[in-house]
C-alpha cells in the first residue's frame, strides 16, 4: 500500500485542514504513517500568520526534502497558509516541492496528486479563498477520540492592522448550521464527549447568513445533541459577545464556562492602531462576570507595538493585575509586511518587547497560581486524557475551565480510570499552571 506522512503546523484550524486531507488520501489507497523516512509521499501543511511561523515552515519543508534524496519520498506536497502568503515566489525558493497548495485548495489533495502523477506540471494550486468544507468532505481525526474541533466558519470580516488573516484565509464564510450539527452527532455517535469550536472568529458566526440565529442559535441546537458533553467555544471577538450569547452560556448544562478573548491590549491608542474595539476591556470583562461570576477567562496579549509606551505598558499591567485572567499567552509584537500596522513608527526594541512580555508572563504565572490554590480541597469533574505525558504511572485529564493544548492539566495521582472518562477527583495540590488530585469516583 502507499505510505504517506502529513506534518501539520499552527493553529486548530489549520489541523482540522489538515484532517480534510488525510481523508482524501486515505480515499485514495494512502497508508497514514508518522514517519517521513517512510513515506513516499510528504504533505507540510503550514502556517504563515507570521515570520517566525514561516521560518519554522521553511525547515520543515527542507527537512521533508531531504527524504527525497536518500528516502523513499516521491512526491512533496506544500499546503497552508505560507503557500497562500507567498504564492508564486515559492517556486524558485522551494524547487524541490512538487505541488504548492493554498488556503483554498487543501481540500482539492488528491485531484492535485493525481494530476501531478499523470505529469501535468502543474505545481501551483491557489486562488482567493471563497468556501468552506463541510461534512461532505470529510476528515479524519487526528486528536485523541473524547475530543475534537468542530471548525464553525473560515476567513476573517475584521481589520486588525496587524494581522494577514483576511488575506490568507479570506472573507468570512459561516457553515450552514444544520451541517455543523450533523457533524457533532456523527462526532457524539464515535465516542466524541468534548467538541471544541473554532473559527477565525466563532463570534462572527453567521453574520454573512443572515436570519441564522448566530452564535448562540447554533449553540442552543448542539445543547440538544445526546452524548456530548462539554462544548467549548473559542476565539471570540470581544465586541460580540453579548448578553444573548452569555445567558445561553449561563443556562447551558453542556456549554462549559469558558471563554478565549483575545483582548491584545488595554490602552486605546494601542487598540486603536491596531484597529481592535476601543471599548475599555474592563468594561467588557467586569460584564462577562456580572452574568457567569465562575466563568474562566483566556486571553491574548501583545507588546512591543508600535507606540506603546512605558507607560502604555505600565497601564496594561495594571489592567491584567485587575482582570485576573485564568489563561493568558503573550506575545511580542512582529512587523509582517503588508499589515498596515508594519508603516507605524514608535516600535520599541525587540529587547524591550522581550522584556516586557516575560513580565507580563510573570505576573499572569502568579494570578494563575493564586487561582488555582482555591481548588485545593474541592472535589471536580475532570476529563480523563490518558496516561500523563510524562509518565505511564500517572494520568492526565482537564477540567472544563482548561483547553487542550493551551491550558493547563490536571495530574491524576491516584486510581484508574481510562480516556474520555468524566471522573470526580479530589484535588491536594496546585502549581503555576496545573493541579494535582486523585479519583474519587467515576460518572
Amino acid at each position: 500500500m502507499k505510505s504517506a506522512c502529513l506534518v501539520s503546523l499552527g493553529c486548530a484550524k489549520n489541523l482540522v485542514d489538515s484532517e480534510v486531507m488525510v481523508r482524501q488520501l486515505v480515499d485514495r489507497g494512502y497508508r497514514m504513517s508518522g514517519e517521513n523516512s517512510e513515506s513516499g509521499l510528504i504533505v507540510v501543511n503550514t502556517c504563515g500568520f507570521l515570520e517566525s511561523a514561516v521560518q519554522e515552515a521553511i525547515e520543515a519543508v527542507l527537512s521533508a526534502a531531504l527524504h527525497k534524496v536518500s528516502g523513499k519520498c516521491r512526491t512533496l506536497v506544500v499546503a497552508g497558509c505560507m503557500v497562500q502568503r507567498y504564492g508564486k515566489k515559492l517556486l524558485q525558493e522551494l524547487p524541490e516541492v512538487d505541488i504548492f497548495l493554498g488556503t483554498s485548495h487543501y481540500h482539492r489533495i488528491a485531484e492535485a496528486i493525481d494530476s501531478h502523477l499523470a505529469g501535468n506540471p502543474r505545481k501551483l494550486w491557489i486562488e482567493r479563498p471563497r468556501r468552506i468544507a463541510g461534512t461532505e468532505i470529510g476528515r479524519v481525526r487526528s486528536t485523541a477520540s473524547h475530543t475534537a474541533y468542530v471548525k464553525i466558519a473560515e476567513g476573517c470580516g475584521n481589520a486588525c492592522s496587524f494581522c494577514i488573516i483576511p488575506n490568507l484565509r479570506g472573507p468570512l464564510r459561516s457553515r450552514d448550521r444544520l451541517d455543523i450539527v450533523s457533524e457533532v452527532r456523527q462526532l457524539a455517535a464515535e465516542g466524541v464527549r468534548e467538541v471544541n469550536l473554532i473559527a477565525q472568529d466563532t463570534t462572527a458566526y453567521g453574520l454573512d447568513r443572515g436570519g441564522d440565529g448566530g452564535l448562540p442559535g447554533l449553540l442552543e441546537d448542539l445543547e440538544r445533541v445526546d452524548g456530548i458533553s462539554w462544548i467549548r467555544i473559542l476565539y471570540s471577538y470581544p465586541d460580540r459577545i453579548d448578553e444573548r450569547l452569555l445567558r445561553t452560556i449561563s443556562q447551558s448544562e453542556k456549554i462549559v464556562p469558558y471563554l478565549d478573548i483575545p483582548i491584545q491590549h488595554a490602552v486605546p491608542s494601542i487598540l486603536k492602531a491596531m484597529g481592535r474595539p476601543a471599548e475599555d476591556p474592563q468594561r467588557i470583562i467586569d460584564g462577562i462576570r456580572s452574568v457567569i461570576p465562575d466563568i474562566a477567562l483566556r486571553t491574548s496579549i501583545m507588546v512591543g507595538f508600535p507606540g506603546e509606551t512605558r507607560r502604555d505598558f505600565n497601564a496594561l499591567m495594571a489592567f491584567m493585575e485587575r482582570a485576573r485572567f485564568d489563561h493568558a499567552g503573550v506575545f511580542a509584537y512582529s512587523p509582517e509586511a503588508g499589515t498596515r500596522a508594519a508603516r507605524l513608527p514608535g516600535r520599541p526594541r525587540d529587547k524591550t518587547a522581550e522584556s516586557r512580555r516575560s513580565a507580563l508572563l510573570d505576573l499572569q504565572r502568579q494570578i494563575s497560581r493564586s487561582k488555582l490554590d482555591r481548588h485545593v480541597g474541592e472535589v471536580l469533574p475532570v476529563l480523563v486524557e490518558g496516561p500523563h505525558p510524562e509518565t505511564d504511572l500517572l494520568l492526565s485529564g482537564r477540567l472544563a475551565t482548561q483547553a487542550p493544548e493551551v491550558d493547563g492539566s490536571v495530574i491524576i495521582t491516584g486510581g484508574e480510570a481510562t480516556q474520555g472518562e468524566l471522573a470526580e477527583v479530589r484535588i491536594t495540590a496546585s502549581h503555576d499552571y496545573d493541579l494535582e488530585g486523585f479519583l474519587e469516583t467515576r460518572q
